[in-house]
């Protein structure tokens, strides 16, 4: 890939896209960058140096209003609903979101007749039910999705690589693992545990730490390693690809918790609690990264005990500055 002039990332405001943002200004520091945010919300508090556009995933005129101005040789799609566990109560809005809303991205650059490289997000939930004899999972693992928001991101995959075979967008597809870092929402897992942790050290709950399925096995990965990840595909992935990223390992959500807990003091209990157990979950995930290591020269770097320490610091930062203690 020529070196990008106009960038466009949608989902600028979300927890990754913040990440993406930065990344690009340092990466590609000539060009005009544009970050999409969602048309219903206030204005938001710009990044530096990332030019602010409206508009919903939902319209495809409003789509094509955002193409028309960002005119972009390069996108970032991550606009999506991103819960698992939002998606078991909105399967609705979850499918349109992912799916639809992606349609007109693709729609709206392939009328505006740009041929904008898209790195299109997905998820490494696509793959769903996995036999233990195929992790490592590759990409060419068929899709048996077990939740809303893996149906949803399958779809998504599927219509980029429709749009590629019949129109040559130049679409290229990332299946990113399970990722974490400061400022996730606490609606996932990490960021669930980190907070609960930060919030009893500092007085603001019982010392009891409520927790779901804590056998499940992901690949976890720290945020800026992800995003890493999707500029070196951007830069040498190849159109029409489909790409895992992750660390290569799993681990139990309990061996996550007891790496949490060996930076804290506090006697802390464990609780289960069945309001955070899913309706079905997969036992196990691990991603087969070497077609990404291949084609890109793409490693995973990563210290993922500090990456844990850095999250919950994070949020040992937020707890005492606010009055809130949501679980």
């Amino acid at each position: 890939m020529t070196v990008p002039a106009r960038i466009l990332i949608t989902g600028v405001s979300g927890f990754v896209g913040s990440y993406l943002a930065q990344a690009c200004l340092r990466r590609y520091p000539k060009a005009t960058i544009f970050g999409l945010y969602r048309q219903h919300l206030a204005l938001p508090i710009p990044q530096t140096g990332i030019q602010s556009v409206s508009g919903d995933v939902l319209s495809l005129e409003s789509m094509q209003n955002v193409v028309d101005r960002a005119r972009p040789d390069l996108v970032f799609h991550l606009a999506a609903q991103s819960s698992v566990a939002s998606s078991w109560s909105d399967p609705i809005r979850t499918l349109r979101v992912n799916a639809e809303g992606a349609i007109h991205l693709f729609e709206a650059l392939r009328l505006a007749g740009l041929m904008a490289r898209i790195v299109v997000v997905g998820s490494g939930e696509q793959y769903g039910a996995v036999p233990p004899e195929v992790n490592l999972i590759k990409e060419s693992q068929p899709f048996h999705p077990t939740n809303p928001y893996a149906v949803a991101k399958a779809a998504q995959d599927l219509y980029a690589y429709q749009y590629f075979v019949a129109y040559r967008l130049p679409t290229i597809r990332v299946r990113p693992f399970n990722h974490f870092g400061p400022r996730q929402l606490p609606t996932f897992v990490i960021a669930s545990l980190a907070r609960q942790i930060a919030l009893i050290e500092a007085g603001k709950i019982e010392p009891v730490l409520s927790v779901g399925n804590l056998q499940a096995r992901r690949d976890f990965l720290p945020v800026e390693a992800v995003v890493q990840a999707y500029l070196a595909v951007a830069e040498r992935g190849q159109p029409g690809e489909a790409y895992n990223i992750g660390l290569g390992m799993a681990y139990s959500i309990a061996d996550i918790l007891n790496m949490l807990l060996q930076h804290t003091d506090h006697p802390i209990r464990v609780q289960q609690d069945h309001n955070r157990l899913r309706p079905s979950d997969q036992s196990a995930a691990r991603a087969d990264t070497s077609q990404l290591q291949r084609h890109t020269s793409w490693r995973p770097d990563v210290d993922l005990n500090q990456a844990l320490k850095h999250t919950l610091d994070y949020w040992r930062s937020i707890v005492t500055t606010t009055t809130d203690s949501h679980q």
